[in-house]
């Protein structure tokens, strides 16, 4: 129990747990970090999402929290606190749905589930859900950031709009250091993984992988070529996110 959170953390709001209600016993999320649950959040009366960290780390609950509010971007689920008085500690952010669910763009893209069908996406709404993206991750960027795990788990849609989530991995672009990797993730750039350390062009190559992952799904000559040049395996050729964005929203207006 952190007896007097607002000491240490003066600019993050602190939520009581006895203001969270379960609004569904089943997880919405895991990794692991922990797990994601649905609350009624009584203050306000609205359901929020509760992302309980298992290991119960202070600074790194802060730490997220403080990266979402610098972060403040209508592409973000907006923060409302953090609950620190039981453990599991978490955080408490907006409840991004759709038909009142938690959807992915893993799961709209691969899950063989119903209720992705009642999205009704078409080409241009990829186009708008992408364009998101990039918007997010470039202002990330300009903020000094990067966010480096970006992957179809950590985009959310709701009424056709892509939300980034997931902030845990966060680090400034002047302080990027090395990081070793025992297995090999399909998202992280190549010179990540073999030691090299994070960029802004490696983060590109994450959401490369998204934009490839959607045109294959959905059949969209534009996002393919846009995510192959983005997947480059020399960091050197890659686009800038100015460019991305320059060229999903010309095809957004055609």
């Amino acid at each position: 129990m952190c007896s007097n959170p607002n000491i240490k953390y003066p600019s993050i709001n602190v939520i009581s747990p006895d203001e969270l209600v379960i609004a569904n016993v089943e997880s919405i999320g895991s990794g692991v970090f922990g797990n994601c649950f649905v609350k009624a959040f009584t203050r306000l009366g609205i359901n929020v999402v509760e992302k309980q960290l298992n290991n119960g780390d202070i600074d790194q609950l802060y730490n997220e929290a403080k990266h979402m509010q610098v972060f403040s971007h209508r592409c973000i689920p907006h923060l409302f606190g953090i609950q620190v008085e039981r453990k599991p500690l978490s955080l408490i952010m907006e409840f991004v749905e759709e038909n009142n669910q938690s959807m992915t763009v893993y799961k709209v893209l691969y899950d063989p589930t119903p209720e992705k069908t009642k999205l009704g996406m078409s080409i241009a709404d990829w186009l708008c859900i992408c364009y998101d993206i990039a918007d997010e991750l470039d202002h990330m960027h300009q903020k000094g950031y990067l966010h480096c795990d970006l992957k179809t788990n950590n985009v959310l849609i709701s009424k056709k709009k892509g939300y980034i989530i997931d902030f845990g991995k966060v680090r400034k672009i002047t302080h990027s250091s090395a990081k070793k990797y025992k297995e090999v993730f399909s998202h992280i750039a190549p010179e990540v993984l073999q030691g090299f350390p994070a960029t802004t062009a490696s983060d590109v190559y994450s959401f490369g992988k998204i934009l490839k992952a959607i045109a294959q799904e959905v059949n969209s000559t534009v996002l393919l070529q846009l995510g192959k040049t983005a997947i480059s395996s020399d960091p050197r050729k890659r686009p800038t996110l100015l460019g991305l964005l320059i060229a999903l929203n010309a095809e957004k207006i055609h």
